[in-house]
């Protein structure tokens, strides 16, 4: 192994790690604040709106990621509708992002005891209050683990934007080997400086929910 290498090829790697951040920042913006709502809506007291979000989200959740991502690059092009690189990217992750932080935010409100509804109910507050005010609150501290999680996965699964091109940490990894026919000790370094972004997030995530399991 080369430490000079390595230390020749880390401001172009650390160029490629910006951009991966960049993705994810965006992502996760996006993503959450459309997922929030469709979590909401899975609850909303308007008739049948509550199952055509459950079966949009179900429907988006049963296609991979990289389908998802070649659907908008390669597939909208048909429809003529171009779209490049980076916000191609970022608008696959963000429909896998908010679909996913749906469930954590449907599974955080369901946790909360229904009695707790029904209390807010009762004092007079409408089934809209009922929720801002008094269950999803207490869900939000519930949901933390799950969506740190997924925010990692997230980090990690924005190596899938290289495949179309978006400079990015894996995308940068791929032109350095080409140029310096050393794969070992890049490939290395892309994974160190992954785990040095997820492990943080990682274990911020099992601290969260041991403290949600004590008494």
């Amino acid at each position: 192994m080369s430490v000079q290498v390595v230390v020749q090829t880390l401001p172009y790697l650390l160029r490629g790690t910006l951009s991966t951040v960049a993705i994810a920042a965006a992502v996760i913006v996006v993503g959450t604040a459309g997922g929030v709502a469709l979590g909401l809506l899975r609850f909303a007291p308007w008739r049948g709106v509550g199952a055509v979000v459950a079966w949009l989200v179900e429907l988006v959740r049963a296609v991979p990621l990289l389908l998802l991502l070649f659907f908008i690059f390669f597939g909208l092009p048909a429809l003529a509708i171009r779209i490049p690189t980076f916000p191609a990217a970022v608008l696959a992750m963000s429909l896998w992002m908010a679909v996913n932080t749906a469930e954590v935010v449907r599974g955080g409100i369901q946790s909360i005891p229904r009695g707790q509804f029904e209390a807010a109910r009762s004092i007079g507050l409408s089934e809209v209050q009922a929720m801002a005010y008094v269950v999803f609150p207490q869900a939000v501290r519930r949901m933390i683990p799950p969506f740190v999680g997924l925010c990692t996965i997230l980090i990690k699964d924005t190596s899938l934007a290289a495949i179309i091109g978006v400079f990015e940490l894996t995308r940068a990894a791929q032109e350095t080997i080409e140029r310096t026919f050393r794969s070992f000790e890049i490939y290395l370094t892309a994974a160190a400086i992954y785990f040095v972004i997820c492990f943080p997030l990682t274990r911020f995530a099992q601290r969260a929910e041991a403290r949600l399991l004590r008494p």
